[in-house]
């Protein structure tokens, strides 16, 4: 597998993620230009590397903490940032990743990822485990049509790093968590191909601390 130095530093902000699969994906060499998306350093389709897209406001932080790449924000009132990986499209499959969080406090949410149809969006098409402080923890999706279904998770520490897998098909998608099935959704089940992203933000009142999203290098793999 080709390497990559994703530790170089732009002028603003650089950061970088590899994504290992049975194909190997890999984001990197990305700088922010302000306010909205970035701009992609480059891409090499022959190696399947992928540009990342972040929508952010003016107190939305994203860097490499080894071995996470992290997204924060401070903790004041609507406030938020996310990134979305736009070079490659994900459709029916199998897929692993590795996450966790801090501060999943009220006046917070946060997306572990893993899948949105239309960034910033989610009601157009989304597989994701997210919070928020009225729902807390979900396993969340919506379809094309503008359906959803969310099904509660209690029973998992999201601050410690978990293994998430997903399995998608035209009739269902399930969520398992470190090998356990938490959920399976048959209705709002998304038919069209989407990308991975992640992201964290606030309420319209001031949290007490800043939420964060951890998404670790080299674990999201498309098993099948």
């Amino acid at each position: 597998m080709r390497t990559v130095d994703f530790r170089t530093v732009f002028a603003l902000i650089c950061a970088s993620i590899i994504i290992t699969s049975l194909t190997t994906y890999t984001i990197s060499k990305i700088y922010m230009t302000g306010e909205g998306y970035v701009e992609k350093s480059w891409i090499s389709p022959a190696d399947h590397y992928l540009p990342l897209a972040f929508r952010v406001n003016s107190q939305g932080l994203i860097y490499y903490d080894p071995p996470y790449f992290v997204i924060r924000v401070h903790n004041e009132s609507d406030q938020w940032i996310s990134w979305l990986a736009f070079g490659e499209i994900f459709d029916f499959g199998i897929y692993e990743w590795r996450a966790k969080c801090e501060n999943n406090v009220s006046n917070t949410y946060i997306y572990l990822g893993i899948f949105e149809r239309h960034h910033g969006w989610y009601n157009e098409g989304i597989i994701a485990v997210r919070f928020d402080d009225a729902t807390k923890w979900q396993f969340y999706t919506s379809n094309e049509a503008g359906e959803t279904e969310a099904t509660t998770i209690n029973d998992v520490d999201f601050t410690v790093e978990n293994i998430f897998k997903i399995d998608w098909t035209a009739s269902f998608v399930s969520l398992y968590v470190n090998g356990t099935l938490k959920a399976t959704h048959t209705t709002a089940v998304p038919q069209e191909a989407m990308q991975l992203f992640a992201e964290v933000g606030t309420g319209s009142s001031p949290p007490s601390c800043e939420p964060k999203c951890f998404f670790k290098e080299g674990s999201f793999r498309e098993i099948s």
